[in-house]
């Protein structure tokens, strides 16, 4: 299916309708509408429906490692719990966004990637930075906005895949799309299921998880007026094991809704009216314990044309979160509301492209809370772009956090200050070479202190962390050969210890490649990770992953599909005392119309 450049722009709401640029080519989480990539002025990477078709990967972290300065961290196989690190940051200081929706947990601040199906994702725009003024709190080490698959612009399209393979794995989706007229509707469903393997490596027991995933869309246009409704939804059973071996399974369902309004009053001012309900539930089925975050947001934003063809955005967001945890040490049930405010201005004279951002925030825990961001881009000739950018971003502190174990209501924002330096040259026609050096300084880092020996202590805003980092990349784009090199050096700093972060390598490169020849496709993915601390003085040690996939298209719409999952069968570890997937295959047939 088809994404087309409506479907695009209407994923994140205010968007300037740009037809002209391959979509390929195109992102939104940049600057909140349609841009050409190269006019980020930032880090960014795309990942396309056709990489995450061949990609063995069964969720979204699995996608996301092989990107330069992503790394995950995990407590076993399918299903378990995953740490996401952007440029060496928390996994709850990066956003997670389904079509423009942060999803993140309001319990732990982070998102549960584990169980984000891939089957219903149409791409995958990953900005590296801060971007707090563009999309508020948790957007410090960076932003992934996934977007989901809706029409395109066939009139009718179709199809399916089912696949199984290592593990009693067995994975499947089917999806519909229309686009006539004025009007557009989609649905696309997966379920994924596997006996999986043993979780911590002092075990025999399998842990299995099923997930059942779905995608509903529909919009019409009447007028110079567009309105649109969505739903995404994932729910299933997760099987793992506690900190003392007990076999435990509990009940997840994560979901967002949406429904919005699209008004171009003018030709030069369009405004967009979005209500969005996000939920993030956990229910263990071995106890009434669960923990439930009800979220709903209110969002007014609008893209005005201004002299030149500069671009002001200006936006209002109202929430209102509900928290509930029962069981455990320190239960709660507590409902919080937070307004913000934000503008941004983007300007283009000549070779030079600025933009610049600011946001306020006013929380009913945290307070009031001011940031901004400042991104300058230069054309050196026809072939280079370089670009700098500086920028404060904040992470109000989660519920648990303010009320559970340890819990203080009197916790600031994490705060950061970071500054970046980039430049992208292409070389010849189909080679470009990218370089970006990056510090991230963040400040107010909530940790829990000990006050009363041995277990009595308080979360405060204590901790400070250092990033220091430079990312290398190549990238040759051809008619039938497209290949990546990419490799991220980066000391990851305590500044109360000057200890290295736990589970974050100081340096790691990665590979991607694909051959299309006649109705064959071959590719692989390599991924090297060097050593990483972890809790009680552990090193984990380096590792190299290589997964590969192939394809065979027969008649018009059918294909044969392979992939073979840690090919050299590599013995690794991403947390002490947790088992990694071993070698695995999948064999599968896949049908579009």
């Amino acid at each position: 299916m088809k994404l087309s450049t409506l479907t695009l722009a209407l994923a994140l709401g205010p968007a300037s309708l740009l037809a002209a640029e391959s979509l390929d080519n195109m992102v939104v989480t940049a600057t909140g509408y349609a841009t050409a990539r190269n006019d980020a002025l930032a880090s960014m990477d795309v990942i396309t429906a056709e990489e995450i078709q061949r990609s063995a990967a069964t969720d979204i972290a699995d996608l996301l490692k092989f990107h330069t300065g992503l790394e995950i961290g995990r407590n076993g196989g399918p299903g378990q719990a995953t740490s996401l690190f952007i440029r060496g940051t928390e996994s709850d200081q990066n956003l997670i966004m389904i079509d423009g929706i942060p999803v993140n947990s309001g319990s732990v601040g982070s998102t549960a990637l584990q169980h984000i199906d891939p089957q219903n994702i149409e791409r995958i725009e990953i900005y590296k930075g801060p971007r707090s003024t563009l999309w508020g709190s948790g957007a410090i080490g960076g932003v992934i906005n996934i977007i989901t698959r809706k029409a395109g612009e066939e009139a009718l399209s179709y199809g399916g895949s089912l696949e199984g393979g290592s593990d009693a794995t067995w994975r499947g989706n089917v999806y519909i799309g229309q686009a006539q007229d004025n009007h557009r509707l989609s649905a696309s469903v997966s379920h994924a299921r596997t006996d999986g393997f043993p979780t911590l490596e002092s075990s025999n027991l399998d842990r299995g998880y099923e997930n059942t995933s779905f995608n509903l869309a529909a919009g019409f246009d009447t007028g110079r007026h567009s309105f649109d409704a969505s739903h995404w939804q994932t729910q299933g059973n997760n099987e793992y094991l506690d900190y003392f071996g007990n076999p435990l399974d509990q009940d997840f369902l994560n979901s967002r809704s949406s429904l919005s309004w699209t008004a171009p009053f003018t030709d030069f001012w369009t405004s967009i009216v979005e209500l969005a309900y996000v939920r993030d539930h956990i229910d263990q089925n071995q106890s009434s314990d669960y923990v439930h975050t009800d979220r709903t947001e209110l969002k007014w934003q609008n893209e005005v044309t201004l002299m030149a063809a500069d671009k002001l955005l200006l936006g209002l967001k109202s929430s209102n979160e509900d928290v509930t945890a029962r069981g455990g040490f320190s239960p709660y049930d507590e409902n919080t509301d937070f307004w913000e405010v934000w503008a941004q201005y983007d300007l283009q004279r000549g070779d030079h492209h600025l933009i610049a951002g600011m946001r306020h925030l006013d929380h009913e825990d945290a307070g009031t809370h001011f940031t901004w961001s400042l991104n300058y881009g230069y054309n050196l000739g026809d072939s280079t772009r370089l670009f700098a950018s500086a920028a404060t971003g904040f992470r109000v502190p989660s519920a648990n956090e303010r009320f559970g174990f340890g819990g203080n209501t009197r916790l600031k924002p994490e705060e950061s200050t970071s500054y970046e330096l980039g430049a992208r040259h292409q070389l010849t026609e189909g080679h470009e070479l990218s370089a970006s050096i990056y510090r991230n300084d963040i400040d107010n880092m909530i940790q829990w202190v000990l006050v009363t020996p041995p277990w009595i202590g308080y979360n405060q805003n204590v901790a400070k962390v250092r990033i220091d980092g430079l990312e290398l990349g190549y990238d040759y784009r051809g008619d039938a050969l497209s290949l990546h090199l990419g490799g991220n050096w980066q000391n990851p700093e305590d500044r109360n210890t000057g200890e290295r972060l736990l589970r974050r390598a100081d340096h790691s490169l990665n590979a991607r490649v694909n051959y299309t020849g006649g109705d064959w496709n071959f590719g692989g993915d390599l991924l090297y990770s060097g050593e990483r601390k972890d809790f009680g003085g552990v090193t984990l040690d380096s590792y190299t992953l290589v997964n590969l996939n192939a394809s065979y298209r027969f008649g018009d719409n059918w294909q044969l599909f392979a992939k073979l999952e840690n090919a050299f069968d590599e013995d690794y570890q991403l947390a002490s005392g947790y088992n990694t997937q071993g070698r695995a295959g999948y064999l599968g047939i896949r049908y579009n119309h």
